[in-house]
């Protein structure tokens, strides 16, 4: 684990020396303190040497390292792909590193300001002890050996029930957020009682595992520990009357020493504690490091110039699947052959789980497919750029997975463009079929829509969504069912708006309400389980009398 934590704070490691170097003076001033009566060392180990000990700690490590560690989490989260963020839980990846920031900082801090100054104690307190009494400084060699195998020894043998433990802490992380969302569902079908008796019984299995944890550490190894500080502190007895004896030690020096080795057998305690608390905070940190220290995604591309006009997009042979390789049981897509020419309109049309929705993130890159060729503007993705490539896009989700910020209703609309300007916005709303229920509200568009725009009904995030991608203004647009929450009134304005909206653009529609591609797309390519098994403008496909023309049969009739 501290391997882990050394690796992932490698900006820190000139930082960290300086300290060990600050902690070595300061220590060996304030020992000397102890031992030397001098007023210039009193003054100096009371004066300089802690304040520059205590502000190194707070201002070159603490706090910047919460700053590090925080926006590497964040860096992390926002470079990893689309099947990683489907492989892990929102409310854990948050907690994980909520919890691991906090215990690798504990752990840093217990370093900094106990365990490295306790270690040079130690040191310089032995240098006098074997020089005036070396059997007793071996002695208590031994013992610090042995008090320190066994804290150890004991940490592994905890070490299951903390795993069980933070467990069970990132299943209440999970469960905590998806009550507060859940909230209306909760209060709606009254569940409450239900979600509490879920909350307690996590929590019953935390306090179980500590439980074991503290009963390993009390009852075995703290008893272990007090006997060796014993059958120790009796062997020096017997080896100082043995110098008293023979006169190789005086009463002044017996005084010194004892001084010495009691505070040595202090550091023992001392140190076991601190080692107690770093294992207790290392699951979370070892963690925390993990999650930071997964590969990332390598950017394989290098193009970046941005061709002019309409863009086309290619697709041949692609297979992929959301884990792991590809396999024609698991696949979401198979053998898939598409062409998009530049400025052209193509639907996407089929069932649910059609594999839809995946065209959007295999031509983006968002999720590398395992098997085929994809080209956009007849350039491989894979030797795109890939922020550069994104740039290409303008997206607009299904209802429910339009993200909207806690923000106004502006920073929604200007978000992939923070410096459009008022007309540009609001221009994109109008288009959008949502500038009339803007400028209705008080605060017009500067009113703040909560939560996930939980002051937004369905079709009115949908709208901003729309407006968010008029506003990007990029080559390719996809809308992903755009105006399936909207009202059939507004659907029809927007509709009347889309011939303007995709002007001068290639777009991917993909729809199951049909109505919303007749008269608008150039052709049509129907979806079944991953694979493409119809293509052709709507007259053509409704003539073939196949799925498609069954599909429009259904939703005229």
């Amino acid at each position: 684990m501290f391997k882990k934590l050394w690796s992932l704070l490698a900006p820190f490691h000139r930082t960290f020396y300086v300290f060990i170097l600050l902690a070595f003076l300061y220590e060996t001033v304030q020992l000397g303190a102890s031992y030397v009566i001098s007023l210039v060392v009193t003054l100096f180990g009371t004066g300089v040497a802690p304040w520059a000990f205590d502000w190194h700690i707070i201002s070159k490590q603490s706090h910047p390292i919460f700053r590090h560690l925080k926006l590497s989490a964040i860096t992390k989260f926002l470079k990893m792909n689309i099947p990683w963020h489907h492989q892990h839980n929102s409310g854990t990846l948050v907690g994980k590193v909520g919890d691991g920031v906090w215990k690798t900082l504990d752990i840093i801090d217990v370093m900094s300001w106990e365990f490295v100054p306790t270690v040079v104690q130690t040191v310089i307190s032995l240098i006098p002890l074997f020089i005036i009494s070396p059997w007793v400084a071996l002695v208590a060699i031994i013992t610090f050996v042995l008090f320190a195998w066994l804290t150890l020894k004991g940490n592994r043998e905890k070490q299951p029930f903390r795993s069980k433990r933070q467990d069970y802490y990132e299943e209440e992380w999970n469960k905590s957020i998806a009550s507060v969302q859940s909230v209306e569902t909760n209060l709606m079908f009254g569940q409450q009682p239900r979600l509490l008796n879920d909350q307690a019984v996590i929590h019953n299995g935390i306090i179980s595992e500590a439980l074991k944890e503290h009963r390993l550490g009390i009852f075995k190894y703290n008893r272990w520990r007090i006997r060796v500080l014993t059958i120790a502190r009796r062997i020096i007895l017997v080896v100082w009357i043995l110098q008293l004896i023979q006169g190789s030690l005086t009463i002044a020096g017996l005084i010194f020493v004892s001084v010495l080795v009691e505070r040595l057998f202090n550091s023992c305690w001392r140190f076991a504690r601190l080692l107690d608390r770093a294992a207790e905070n290392s699951e979370g940190a070892e963690r925390l490091a993990n999650l930071l220290l997964e590969p990332e995604p390598i950017e394989t591309g290098s193009i970046q110039s941005v061709p002019a006009g309409p863009i086309g997009v290619s697709l041949s042979d692609v297979c992929f699947a959301y884990e792991g390789d590809y396999s024609e049981a698991d696949g979401a897509l198979h053998d898939f052959s598409l062409e998009i020419e530049p400025g052209q309109i193509v639907a996407l049309v089929g069932q649910s789980g059609a594999g839809k929705t995946t065209i959007r993130k295999v031509i983006t890159r968002l999720a590398p497919c395992q098997m085929g060729t994809i080209t956009v503007a007849g350039i491989d993705i894979n030797d795109w750029n890939g922020s550069q490539l994104l740039e290409q896009f303008s997206y607009v989700p299904q209802g429910d997975d339009v993200y909207i910020f806690d923000e106004s209703i502006r920073y929604n609309i200007a978000f992939p463009r923070p410096e459009a300007t008022e007309e540009e916005v609001e221009k994109a709303a109008h288009l959008a079929g949502i500038h009339e229920f803007v400028i209705g509200l008080k605060d017009g568009y500067d009113t703040q829509v909560g939560e996930r725009g939980i002051r937004l009904s369905g079709g009115q995030k949908q709208r901003v969504a729309l407006a968010r991608a008029v506003l990007a203004d990029r080559p390719i647009l996809i809308l992903d069912e755009a105006t399936s929450s909207v009202d059939a009134i507004t659907e029809k304005e927007i509709q009347t708006n889309m011939r303007a909206i995709l002007t001068g653009k290639t777009a991917i529609i993909i729809a199951h309400r049909l109505s919303t591609i007749w008269g608008l797309a150039d052709k049509i390519v129907v979806m079944d389980q991953g694979k493409k098994v119809e293509e052709g403008t709507h007259e053509e496909l409704i003539k073939s009398h196949g799925i498609y023309a069954q599909m429009v049969s259904l939703q005229t009739n």
